[in-house]
């Protein structure tokens, strides 16, 4: 009986976490982006379709997702702009994000956390792609992107 009583009282709190996760919704606005500070003052140039990586050194996922991007930034020939975002300090992670930085790809320093809080993100790599109008067009782990998924939304 006890443990009956017990599964009545997490369930709610169970479907709570799953609605929370679900508030950033394809077609809908992302959250303004704000970066603190740029590496190699390198903001990367506009494009039609904008993805957002949150990255952690800590994750041993975070370079494979960056390579993945690197591809898909060559495949999208232009047309795909990458901000990595990271909380970590610059000094700690510049030397190993610095080799990623081009004209369409930026390292941005988010020290606060409100990106990660604002795109209510739980674990990385984690990553929303964006239209010119900050319409959410895919989101979820960077690995699982395809170069179909980025042609399909150009």
């Amino acid at each position: 009986m006890k443990k009956i009583l017990l599964l009545c009282l997490l369930l709610p709190l169970a479907w709570c976490n799953a609605a929370h996760a679900q508030r950033i919704l394809i077609g809908k606005r992302a959250p303004e982006l704000r970066i603190a500070t740029w590496l190699a003052d390198s903001k990367p140039a506009s494009a039609p379709l904008t993805y957002i990586e949150f990255y952690h050194s800590s994750n041993p996922s975070g370079l494979a997702s960056l390579d993945r991007l690197r591809e898909l930034v060559r495949h999208a020939d232009r047309r795909l702009r990458v901000i990595i975002v990271t909380r970590e300090a610059p000094e700690a992670v510049a030397e190993r994000l610095a080799p990623y930085v081009s004209e369409v790809t930026g390292v941005g320093f988010d020290p606060s956390g409100q990106n990660y809080s604002a795109f209510e993100v739980d674990y990385v790599p984690f990553g929303v792609l964006t239209n010119a109008r900050n319409r959410v067009l895919w989101l979820g782990n960077t690995l699982q992107l395809t170069p179909e998924d980025i042609d399909r939304n150009l």
